[in-house]
């Protein structure tokens, strides 16, 4: 564009963008964005019409928000905590990719192709990417500077660097991951049989990560979960390159998202939806990945480039028919299949074939599952179940799910982002992970006993509830519950019994609906709970003897929870005097104690206190045995710490919508 601008007479004092990019929007006016290629937010201030022009790259790789005061003064800035500070300011505004703004007025000028061509043929295709996405590489390694790449040892980063290695002669693989990691040991793999320079940065422990919790969620301004999660693994990759001199990074994100590499992609039904999850994440994208890559690089003053959203590239790729990004083969579906294809010859069969893996988990980590996942023991020990529940009674309209999603809206409010009322809309955040496959037939599976006939309250586990159901589809294996069977004052089945079993089989039976292979449930009889309780063991032999005979008719398994863990009284006895109990959960346990405990009836506090611990014991076993089970319960979120949290959880009624009495009990 430069060269253009001289011979139409323009002179140039300097070699900036910036210079090109004024004297190229004096010549052309907004036109001037159809000549730049690549990532760039900006802002003109015309003097001489006191008039401005912003504008922001077609797909959002650098950020942008606006705020207009009363004064009806518009202000721009590639931070929020830059507007949000402005007392004249009440709401900042998200600028949205592919749009440039003139006065007040806010359009669009590029949109994403929406039509496949249904002409392109596979080795048109393969020669078509393999030109392109050269071209792409070969702009942004225009150079002195040494080169780094992001490298993972997955298909979309190696390409980028075996492509780069072809017009750049100084190119470094930056790589991250615990030692014994897939990401490390292939990416360091990869480099050596290559003879290519690499850095293996020293990964943090767990104990770094958490640190460093607060400071990310300053700088990517956002309180996502996975946004935070997987942030705190780039700060650390982004850290590496900068302790190390690059500037000039290159990255492989957005093949996932043009080339339909999620496992999500498999799950859907047919071309279109593939095409309109593609255009879906393609549109959330300045909001997550990139946004990711951008702060916690910009933090160390480095620049990420993307050469897969290269706007040639990614208009061309669009348009490539879906049966050539996901295809069978050899009797697997192949995600991305025409981009290994096209690099097949530039990329070693162990990349080549390689399947998608979450960042952080590639990298050593634990995933992006709500429960268990990264982070997530930290986060929930930080905040209690009262301050849960108050934050999300305050700011209702923020949708928050998670403890996790609260404790880290708890310092998106102290660095003063509410203002960006954008984010109260959740992102369509990629929840990939190795085990997520089919997770579109997962949430028609939950779908359909994911209802108010069963359903007691909202599960906040309703992502490792599809993680789960997912695992057993790909294993084409019945879907699995496990619950707890407590004993009431009853030495038999009875009426209640009864109607509560066949509640709970017409809940199982509705996973046929959607799935051929069914359902599996096991039983767990609390014998230990009868035992502190004071009952009679004769009697809950016999009670739960019964039970167990009646679900054996219906294919249901029963173990007992002495099975797992035996009643050690006096040990439990000895531990609760120094014990303390969070005061909510510690007055429904004392409640339950004075109604049910005989063996404690003049002291209920000991009895609660007896009851949390055995129940502490038993939970961990219950997690290791039934770790691939959904837990059903009777009980409420309130009791959630007594509970094996570690399972994905279904809270459900005893017999009948709205009833909350133990058929036990009954």
């Amino acid at each position: 564009m430069q060269k253009e601008l001289i011979e139409k007479g323009y002179t140039f004092s300097t070699d900036s963008d910036t210079e090109v990019l004024v004297n190229g929007y004096q010549e052309w006016d907004e036109k001037v964005l159809d000549r730049i290629s690549g990532m760039f937010s900006f802002f003109i201030y015309d003097k001489e019409n006191n008039g401005f022009f912003a504008a922001r790259d077609p797909i959002g790789v650098k950020p942008l928000y606006w705020a207009k005061d009363e004064k009806e003064n518009y202000y721009f800035a590639s931070e929020i905590k830059s507007l949000a500070s402005l007392k004249q300011i009440e709401k900042v505004k998200l600028f949205p990719a592919g749009h440039f703004m003139r006065g007040s007025k806010l359009e669009r000028y590029f949109n994403l192709p929406t039509e496949v061509d249904s002409k392109i043929t596979e080795q048109e295709a393969i020669g078509k990417i393999r030109e392109l996405f050269d071209h792409s590489i070969k702009i942004r390694v225009q150079t002195d500077l040494p080169v780094a790449v992001y490298l993972s040892g997955g298909i979309d980063s190696t390409t980028v660097l075996a492509t780069a290695r072809k017009y750049h002669n100084n190119i470094t693989a930056v790589i991250i991951g615990r030692e014994g990691s897939t990401d490390r040991e292939l990416a360091v793999k990869y480099c050596q049989e290559n003879n290519i320079k690499h850095i293996v940065g020293t990964p943090p422990t767990e104990k770094e990560l958490s640190k460093t919790v607060a400071k990310i969620i300053k700088i990517t301004e956002s309180f996502e979960p996975n946004m935070v999660r997987q942030s705190t693994i780039s700060y650390f990759i982004a850290k590496t390159a900068a302790d190390n001199g690059f500037k000039v990074i290159l990255c492989g994100e957005g093949s996932d998202e043009i080339f339909a590499g999620y496992p999500e992609f498999t799950t859907l039904n047919g071309a279109k939806e593939i095409e309109n999850k593609i255009t879906e994440f393609l549109s959330d994208l300045h909001r997550t990945q990139l946004q990711r890559v951008d702060r916690t690089s910009m933090h160390f003053t480095t620049e990420v480039r993307e050469p897969f959203l290269d706007k040639d590239f990614l208009k061309y790729v669009l348009q490539i028919p879906t049966e050539l990004k996901i295809k069978e083969v050899e009797g697997k579906v192949t995600t991305k299949y025409i981009l290994r294809k096209a690099m097949e010859d530039r990329l070693p069969d162990y990349i080549y074939n390689r399947d998608k893996v979450v960042l952080s988990e590639g990298a050593g980590f634990k995933g992006n599952q709500k429960i268990g996942g990264l982070l997530y023991d930290f986060t929930n020990n930080k905040i209690s179940d009262k301050d849960f529940k108050k934050i999300q009674e305050k700011y209702k309209e923020w949708n928050l799910e998670t403890k996790e999603e609260a404790y880290y809206f708890k310092y998106y409010i102290k660095y003063g982002y509410l203002k960006a009322e954008f984010n109260q809309k959740r992102t369509t955040v990629n929840k990939t992970n190795t085990q997520e496959n089919n997770g579109g037939l997962a949430e028609k599976i939950l779908k359909v006993f994911n209802v108010r006939k069963f359903k007691r309250e909202k599960s906040h586990t309703e992502e490792s509830l599809i993680k789960s159901i997912s695992e057993c589809v790909k294993e084409k294996e019945p879907i699995k519950f496990v619950m707890y069977w407590g004993k009431g004052d009853r030495n038999a089945v009875a009426t209640p019994d009864l109607k509560a079993i066949k509640s709970l089989l017409d809940f199982c039976e509705t996973t046929k609906k959607e799935y051929e292979h069914g359902f599996e449930l096991t039983l767990i009889f609390s014998d230990t709970h009868a035992a502190i309780n004071g009952y009679d063991p004769g009697g809950v032999k016999a009670y739960f003897d019964s039970v167990k005979s009646e679900v054996a008719k219906y294919g249901v398994k029963a173990i007992h929870l002495s099975d797992l863990v035996k009643y050690d009284e006096v040990k439990l006895l000895s531990q609760s005097d120094s014990l303390e109990i969070e005061t909510n959960l510690f007055r429904l346990l004392k409640e339950s104690s004075q109604k049910h405990c005989r063996n404690f009836k003049s002291d209920y506090e000991i009895g609660a206190k007896v009851y949390y611990l055995q129940n502490q014991l038993e939970k961990q076993e219950v997690e290791k045995r039934f770790k691939d089970y959904i837990f059903l319960t009777y009980n409420g979120s309130e009791l959630n710490e007594i509970l094996p949290m570690k399972l994905p959880i279904f809270y459900m009624y005893p017999i009948k919508r709205g009833s909350s009495d133990k058929p036990w009990f009954s």
